[in-house]
């Protein structure tokens, strides 16, 4: 199953993400996908508050900032442009776990920024993002994918912001029409369609 969770920053997004996860899970492994890199102390300070949360919850960490196709074992059959990348917490999700990706828009802010990536159209930096997170729901059990809504008003904001939250919100459409269940934060509460 997949579950896509998506909101605002600070709207509750990882407590409502980690609860589906823990349901779908059962008594099953739980595999938290972590893919900040943090920076700086307010990174850290991002990183330890999300620790406390899930701490109690059972689940084992993979950090994967960026090629969340490499953590298939067998991923070369899902893209062919791909180098792997180096997965230090020696955990391996099988077919049966339940992973919580945390978050979409981490993970196409460090892809956007990779060297690998910088060539790329938006439409093809969508499809290899959402082709890869579709392979790796494939892999395994559940996948609850967590993403944030952005939404720029006003002026000054420079012209990598702006592609950023366009390719976010591409992203996210397209991950919405693939989930078999999706959470959406409006209005200043949970919607479930």
């Amino acid at each position: 199953m997949i579950v896509f969770v998506l909101g605002i920053p600070d709207s509750g997004k990882s407590s409502k993400a980690e609860e589906i996860a823990v349901r779908l899970a059962g008594d099953g492994r739980k595999i938290y996908i972590a893919t900040m890199i943090p920076f700086g102390e307010e990174g850290k300070k991002r990183v330890e508050k999300h620790r406390k949360l899930r701490a109690g919850k059972g689940f084992e960490t993979i950090e994967c900032p960026v090629k969340i196709q490499s953590l298939i074992e067998d991923f070369s059959v899902y893209s062919d442009n791909s180098t792997k990348t180096e997965n230090k917490s020696g955990i391996h999700p099988q077919s049966q776990d339940t992973c919580l990706l945390e978050c979409m828009s981490n993970l196409v802010g460090n892809e956007m920024h990779s060297d690998d990536n910088s060539k790329l159209s938006d439409d093809e930096f969508v499809k290899y993002i959402t082709q890869s997170v579709k392979a790796f729901g494939k892999s395994v059990k559940n996948l609850v994918i967590v993403s944030n809504s952005f939404s720029l008003e006003g002026e000054g904001y420079d012209e990598d912001t702006k592609r950023y939250t366009r390719l976010i919100d591409l992203v996210n459409n397209d991950l919405k029409k693939y989930a078999d269940e999706v959470y959406e934060f409006l209005d200043e509460r949970w919607t479930h369609n």
